[in-house]
């Protein structure tokens, strides 16, 4: 990997920047002065980052490489893994069919399941709603999923949940459901079955038909084709190798490929009238829970660490992936920040608290 600063630097590429304010100019500044620093320091060959402010891109900017040997430059095509971002998109699948009336949230989720049971426990797994699953709150096994390096290590979401293959992957409820908030993974791979089951398709082409089309989301998706890594990064370890993509049984939880561009579509459907869900349904994911301690909604992380704003959205997190998205519902402002290292976390907190510094003044 090339690790001088200047190089990067070299292949910073400004995608957009509107007509900008001197404040906006300011953030901007800061922004090209921390983060090929951040990148070189962490070992993390690229990122991308998108700003939002009044509904409007101020910001779209990529650092950085999507494949070291290549010299390919990061922009805002480029396709990266989302990591646990993908739940959030798997909660609006979830919502589509509740408000098509072919979900219920608080019915039990085994009322849906049509081949794969919960094994039984010392808890009631008829309390096991589609609520409480979406909310992490369902009492289930499995944080989260390691993936696998090849096709043929995949197996249907029904054998995954069973633990079939993997043992690591069965899904088993630990405790009593609504008594604490527990982060599971498996819990979005429950919802996974049920959306096939329920819609008759797969998950991948259920989401792609009823979510990602309708806000023409044409980079986005969970079925890992060769036309998606085409246009994709290349992923890295924590000393910048580069290792496989790692593909998952768990698309819900884990598995979505997307870009800079899409998630920006997505980021400006979320803030107004859409063609997929109801403002009222969002409003309803993004609403904080009592047992997450205000944590957590439906598929969205809450945030409040920064400052007198809410950030709602999904930090994502595999390995050679880390990625963030979070929205200020109330100013219609917010930030992507994508990369393609397994230090990349380190690097987007650092842009994360220098926006969250300007936007607490703008």
């Amino acid at each position: 990997m090339k690790t001088l600063i200047t190089i990067i630097t070299i292949a910073l590429s400004t995608l957009f920047v509107n007509a900008q304010t001197s404040s906006e100019k300011k953030l901007l500044k800061t922004l090209n002065e921390t983060t090929p620093k951040a990148l070189q320091d962490n070992k993390v060959p690229g990122l991308a980052l998108a700003i939002i402010k009044d509904g409007e891109v101020i910001i779209k900017k990529g650092y950085g490489f999507s494949d070291v040997i290549k010299n390919e430059i990061i922009n805002s095509k480029t396709g990266f893994n989302i990591g646990s971002i993908s739940k959030m998109f798997t909660a609006w699948g979830v919502i589509k069919l509740v408000e098509e009336g072919k979900l219920n949230l608080d019915d039990s989720a085994s009322k849906y399941l049509l081949n794969w049971k919960l094994p039984s426990s010392e808890f009631d797994s008829d309390k096991v709603t589609i609520r409480n699953l979406l909310q992490h709150t369902a009492g289930l096994s499995v944080h989260g999923y390691n993936g696998y390096e090849t096709k043929d290590k995949l197996t249907s979401i029904g054998e995954s949940l069973s633990g079939t293959s993997n043992p690591d992957e069965a899904v088993e409820l630990v405790m009593e459901p609504e008594s604490k908030w527990k982060y599971s993974g498996g819990g979005y791979s429950i919802l996974q079955l049920v959306i096939e089951d329920v819609s008759g398709k797969s998950f991948a082409d259920y989401m792609k038909e009823n979510i990602f089309k309708p806000l023409k989301m044409k980079q986005t998706s969970f079925n890992i084709s060769k036309k998606v890594l085409k246009n994709s990064a290349k992923a890295y370890d924590e000393e910048a190798k580069e290792i496989p993509l790692r593909l998952f049984n768990a698309q819900s939880a884990a598995g979505l490929h997307t870009t800079l561009n899409d998630l920006i579509l997505f980021a400006k459907a979320s803030f107004s009238k859409n063609p997929v869900i109801s403002e009222q349904s969002i409003a309803l994911l993004i609403e904080p829970t009592e047992l997450s301690k205000g944590n957590y909604g439906m598929g969205y992380m809450i945030m409040n660490r920064f400052g007198n704003f809410t950030l709602s959205g999904h930090g994502g997190s595999n390995e050679g992936w880390q990625s963030g998205f979070m929205l200020d519902f109330e100013s219609k402002s917010g930030i992507i920040i994508l990369t393609n290292g397994s230090n990349g976390k380190n690097v987007l907190f650092g842009s994360l608290q220098d926006w969250a510094k300007w936007h607490a003044k703008n």
